[in-house]
């Protein structure tokens, strides 16, 4: 039985919150399709809370993603020539996966704190904005965290090319 990190129960807590939010916002859906073919009556905002959850969703999935290394690659010279391009070409995605995410974090984050004390709510739901972004942010400050963290594991780990 693999062992329980705290890493490991963190990777699992953010991909749980992902699933769940993918459940709900299927749900959500299929429940609103089935409505409208049975009574002919819609849930109110189910747009919206599909839309929101669905985001969410894949927000919460990436922070795995970076970690992990999983994100999607293409390793053209790296299978001609695995000795010679591997550490080279996985350091440089390692490092543009760390920049993107402190891009985005350093844009969304901005944009939250601009947005603190907004009265501006979301169209169907009435949900706050200002924490609506806030929680974008947070998601990728996580992001960015496990995309230095993929890094690190690439300075350390990728080491043995020839």
């Amino acid at each position: 039985m693999p062992q329980l990190t705290f890493k490991t129960l963190i990777s699992h807590g953010f991909l749980a919150g992902a699933g769940a939010c993918f459940l709900f916002g299927t749900g959500v859906t299929v429940g609103d399709v089935a409505l409208r073919a049975i009574v002919n009556k819609n849930i109110p905002g189910a747009i919206e809370m599909t839309s929101l959850s669905i985001g969410l969703g894949a927000l919460l999935s990436m922070p795995v993603c970076y970690a992990k290394r999983t994100h999607v690659t293409a390793k053209l010279l790296s299978e001609l020539s695995p000795n010679r391009f591997t550490y080279p070409l996985g350091l440089v995605g390692a490092l543009a996966s760390a920049v993107f995410a402190a891009i985005l974090v350093w844009i969304v984050a901005e944009n939250a704190i601009e947005k603190l004390g907004s009265p501006e709510t979301t169209a169907d739901l009435g949900l706050p904005i200002p924490v609506l972004i806030t929680i974008v942010a947070l998601a990728l400050a996580a992001s960015l965290v496990a995309a230095l963290a993929g890094l690190r594991f690439a300075l350390r780990n990728e080491r043995d090319w020839g």
